[in-house]
Formats: structure tokens, C-alpha cells, sequence
């Protein structure tokens, strides 16, 4: 049965996206910027690895790759008009259909390098391990998955997890951790970063430094409370990559 919140997501564009998307080059190449900056290193080397973006909305994150030089380039989301805006900027091969059930579909080990920014925390809780053993199965030997969640751990974590209604649940690096765990990654194979300030420019410097004084406190704020730090994840979204073993 079809409810209000999958009646939110499926029009997502109307309803959420078209607030901040801007259908024109420049956006793309500044939404391009900074989604580069934020892989860093957890960018694959191998131009060639056949890459999908789950949810992958207006194509930001498609764009950026191609722009890169990935040519084995897909996406999927659930909203068509999203689908409709990513087509006029991105070359790869785009799928209306739901995230899951395409992850599903794909052959074992097919995928080189798979994000999931901002999706995770759509689905019912029940669905999630699911998620997780999914990509699993669809990365092949040395891929890796990389997405972009509510961070619970933040002290403002509940404005990200209660800013979209379409929200589940938010995580922190431990239920990660359960979940990847869960679906056969080894500790070895988890690895977390934050979603803070980086700098590339005088105005981003200054709010770099800001951020470590702030983030210096609340690890305090841990440390006397609980006596460790909780792994040092404080941003309201954090990065996870789950790489599978080659």
C-alpha cells in the first residue's frame, strides 16, 4: 500500500530537490567541486571499474565521475523527474526503479565502485541489513562502496536525521559497524570520515580551523562523560567506505 512518505519520495524532486537544484552547467561543476573534494583518496584510481550512484537524483555525483574520466557510469533513483533533470548532464546510464530491487538485480560482483549518498537513511530499518549484503555481493574483489548518512554521534545530529520527513534513522560508526559486519566485511575492511569543513580557500580555511576547536570540545564532552571519544566522528553527516577484500 502506497503511504504519504512514498508519495513524498516518489515526487521527490517537486517536493525536496528542486529547492536547491539549478538545471544549468555551473551548478553541476560547483556540486562537482565539492563531491571530489569530499572522495578524496576514496576516489578508485581505475578510471575503467564499472561505477553505480544509488540514488543518484538530479546526476551531481554521476557528473563528477565522467567529469573525472569514468566511463562505465549508471545510476538509479526512484523519482523520474530527477531522473529527467540527470539525463541532460550525464552520459552513463540512468534507471528509474527502486534502489534496492535494482541493487538486487545485479549480477555478483559487477560493480567496481558504488555511493550511496544520502539513501541509506530512506529505508525501513527492516530493509537495511539487506542494503548492506547486497552491495556486498554486487562489488567485485577490491571495490567499494562509499555513502553518506546522518551522524547520531553529532551533538546537532537530530537536525539531519528530522530535516527530511522522508528520513528513517540516523547511525553512528558502531550500528555501521553491526550492519557491515553483518553482511561479511571485516573490521579491516570498515573505515569512517567526517563531513566537515575542507579547506580550499581562505573563507573555507578559517572554518576548517573553526571545526577543530569545536570538534576538540565535544571529544572532551565524550572523554569526561565516557571516558573515550567514540571514534571522533562528530560531523551531523558522516562518510563510510566498506571495501571488499581483493
Amino acid at each position: 500500500m502506497t503511504t504519504p512518505i512514498d508519495e513524498i519520495t516518489s515526487s521527490y524532486y517537486a517536493t525536496t530537490a528542486a529547492s536547491s537544484h539549478r538545471p544549468t552547467a555551473a551548478h553541476y561543476e560547483h556540486a562537482a567541486n565539492g563531491l571530489l573534494r569530499r572522495l578524496g583518496e576514496w576516489l578508485p584510481k581505475d578510471r575503467s571499474v564499472a561505477y553505480l550512484d544509488l540514488a543518484c537524483g538530479c546526476g551531481e555525483l554521476v557528473y563528477a565521475l565522467e567529469r573525472e574520466g569514468f566511463t562505465r557510469t549508471s545510476g538509479v533513483d526512484l523519482c523520474a523527474e530527477e531522473i529527467d533533470e540527470a539525463r541532460r548532464f550525464v552520459r552513463g546510464e540512468l534507471t528509474h526503479a527502486d534502489v534496492l530491487e535494482h541493487l538486487a538485480a545485479l549480477p555478483e560482483g559487477s560493480l567496481g565502485f558504488v555511493t550511496a549518498f544520502n539513501i541509506v537513511e530512506h529505508l525501513p530499518k527492516e530493509r537495511i541489513p539487506a542494503f548492506f549484503r547486497e552491495a556486498r555481493r554486487a562489488l567485485s574483489p577490491g571495490g567499494s562502496l562509499v555513502a553518506m548518512v546522518p551522524n547520531a554521534m553529532s551533538p546537532f545530529g537530530a537536525s539531519t536525521r528530522y530535516w527530511d520527513i522522508t528520513h528513517q534513522i540516523a547511525f553512528t560508526p558502531s550500528s555501521v559497524r553491526q550492519l557491515a559486519r553483518a553482511a561479511g566485511f571485516g573490521d579491516d575492511e570498515i573505515a569512517f570520515r567526517e563531513c566537515g569543513p575542507m579547506p580550499h580557500g581562505v573563507k573555507s580555511a578559517v572554518r576548517y580551523l573553526a571545526w577543530q576547536g569545536l570538534r576538540g570540545a565535544i571529544a572532551a564532552w565524550f572523554l569526561i562523560e565516557n571516558g573515550g571519544t567514540r571514534g571522533g566522528v562528530y560531523t551531523m553527516d558522516m562518510l563510510f567506505r566498506l571495501q571488499k577484500k581483493g
